[in-house]
């Protein structure tokens, strides 16, 4: 399979936030989606589109000047190919993971809309709700 996080790279110290190995923690699931809908579906290729939209949290620190991280997330638009029995199809959508209780037991979400947008799901969209979905 072909990938390209480049536009990830900027910000994977942010990524880590959610998971040490952030690129395959976005691979799987997506492939997994897929899959969960057609046992003969491969991914074929996974590109990260665009720079990522980003909103996060914290909590003062016992430190002046110092903040604690307890919740964040991005969207970002990806392009992929999946192939199975039918053919080959290449398709847009856009990518969002959030994640919460950073500081202690985290917990984190990942939706694929497909066909979506940035300015549907981005920060100025669904970003805010879905990070706050996780608290309830």
């Amino acid at each position: 399979m072909k990938t390209d996080f480049e536009k990830l790279l900027e910000s994977k110290h942010m990524l880590e936030f959610l998971s040490p190995n952030p690129f395959e923690e976005i691979l799987n699931p997506v492939t997994n989606m897929f899959i969960q809908q057609s046992p003969s579906v491969q991914l074929l290729q996974f590109k990260i589109a665009g720079d990522p939209d980003w909103l996060s949290g914290a909590k003062p620190a016992d430190h002046q000047n110092d903040v604690i991280l307890v919740r964040t997330g991005f969207t970002v638009m990806c392009d992929f190919s999946l192939q199975d029995n039918e053919g080959i199809y290449d398709l847009k959508g856009v990518l969002t993971w959030v994640g919460a209780n950073l500081d202690e037991t985290p917990i984190t979400k990942m939706w694929m809309d497909l066909d979506g947008h940035l300015n549907e799901f981005g920060k100025d969209g669904k970003l805010q709700q879905r990070i706050y979905e996780l608290d309830a």
